[in-house]
């Protein structure tokens, strides 16, 4: 995929999350008894709140004597750390690293702030080699009327045709969601799209879109070359974006049509 003619940044957008992660071997003195607080400190001017996450981790293994299968449940903890209007977050736990925008305005800045956590973090816990590097962008869009199965000039057609075609204008459509997935060679692009209807069960009246961007690598790299992956993805991202809106979309994105 290309990343020539990417459009300048929009007026608007649909984003409700964009998260970059990083996975990475077990880092063995971040736990409970040692936690990130040198980290903390580090960030506090941007991320003041605190929060900590406790969750519940099961593992199964089945014996091959038996073919039994065991449950192991492991605690684990993270850590959450927010700035004070709450649309940004950063987690942090000894196996990954997450930075997330709930409010989105450019990859510049999102860009800016992944190079300084991963510039505090490295300076403090040696991760020189990555297990899993992703990019996610989330598009939730919402229009305020019209057919909520009718996405003509809005949404590439491909993407909406098949549920408006195939089935009847009287059946009542709960819910229809499509994934895409695509390999190649540095990257898996996983495309998630559809009506993914926020009032589910109920039968889609709502006129909403999703469009939901995965761009990762699971091959063990090298950290220092993050920087160059992630605006690789981006672009992948971008790209594929563009190629998924029509028209009325972008003028609403301009602001040319409220």
């Amino acid at each position: 995929m290309s990343n020539k003619n990417l459009r300048k940044e929009y007026k608007k957008n649909f984003l409700t999350n964009v998260i970059f992660k990083l996975d990475f071997q077990k880092i063995l003195e971040l736990n409970e008894k040692n936690p990130p607080s040198e980290f903390q400190k580090k960030i506090a001017d941007k991320f003041p709140i605190t929060n900590e996450l406790r969750n519940k981790l099961l593992e199964f293994e089945t014996k091959k004597e038996t073919e039994d299968v065991s449950v192991k449940q492991e605690r684990t903890l993270s850590w959450e750390f927010m700035n004070k209007e709450k649309t940004k977050k950063v987690i942090v736990d000894s196996q990954f690293l997450i930075v997330e925008f709930l409010k989105y305005t450019t990859f510049e800045e999102f860009f800016q702030d992944i190079k300084f956590i991963l510039g505090i973090f490295s300076e403090l816990y040696c991760v020189k080699i990555s297990k899993r590097i992703g990019l996610r962008y989330i598009n939730q869009i919402n229009i305020p009327s019209g057919d909520p199965l009718d996405w003509n000039l809005l949404i590439n057609k491909d993407l909406f045709g098949l549920t408006k075609n195939f089935l009847s204008d009287k059946d009542p459509i709960l819910r229809s969601m499509h994934l895409l997935e695509v390999k190649q060679e540095s990257y898996t692009l996983r495309f998630q799209f559809g009506l993914f209807n926020s009032e589910y069960p109920n039968p889609i009246a709502r006129k909403e879109f999703v469009l939901d961007y995965d761009c990762f690598s699971v091959e063990e790299k090298e950290t220092s070359d993050i920087f160059s992956r992630i605006e690789e993805y981006h672009a992948v991202i971008r790209n594929l974006f563009e190629k998924s809106i029509m028209e009325n979309l972008i003028k609403i994105m301009n602001g040319e049509i409220i």
